[in-house]
């Protein structure tokens, strides 16, 4: 018997993994990104990107096997509390089934870092999203320092945020 969903499993694997060749640059580096007030889904009001701190922006999904993969490891930074540093997630709410799905893979998870939900993509839009997951990386003055297509390790979040801008 075949198993319903066979013949989309491999295409979200491509548009995840495979889209990596193609991925145009998000933000010139040191750009400044769009500021945005948004709100968590706890309803803490959250600047993006934080004034005058470092600031991590991860974009994700649940159906992202890539995103799956590395979610536990956001959370694992995040609860060793970083100095100065704000961890900000923005799940693509818009591309997702529907929030209740998330919010039950939210809780599965025990994710406890600040999540914002991108219901109509304008987020994805400011930054230039096209492949998940990306993360972004931005000083204390506001500029883009790096970003990261594909999945990235805490070493690798410690690494940029230990450095001095």
């Amino acid at each position: 018997m075949k198993r319903k969903g066979a013949f989309y499993d491999p295409l979200i694997l491509l548009l995840c993994a495979g889209i990596f060749f193609f991925q145009p640059p998000a933000l010139a580096k040191n750009a400044a990104p769009a500021v945005m007030h948004m709100k968590t889904i706890e309803g803490q009001r959250v600047i993006i990107p934080a004034e005058g701190q470092k600031t991590i922006i991860h974009f994700w999904t649940t159906w992202c096997p890539p995103c799956r993969e590395e979610l536990p490891r956001f959370q694992s930074y995040y609860e060793e509390k970083q100095p100065d540093v704000k961890l900000i997630t923005v799940n693509l709410l818009h591309a997702e089934k529907n929030e209740q799905t998330v919010k039950q893979f939210i809780k599965a998870n025990k994710l406890s870092f600040p999540i914002i939900f991108d219901t109509k993509g304008d987020m994805m839009k400011a930054y230039n999203v096209m492949t998940i997951p990306s993360t972004f990386f931005i000083n204390e003055k506001g500029e883009l320092e790096k970003s990261v297509v594909g999945p990235i390790t805490v070493e690798q979040m410690k690494e940029w945020t230990g450095k001095k801008s």
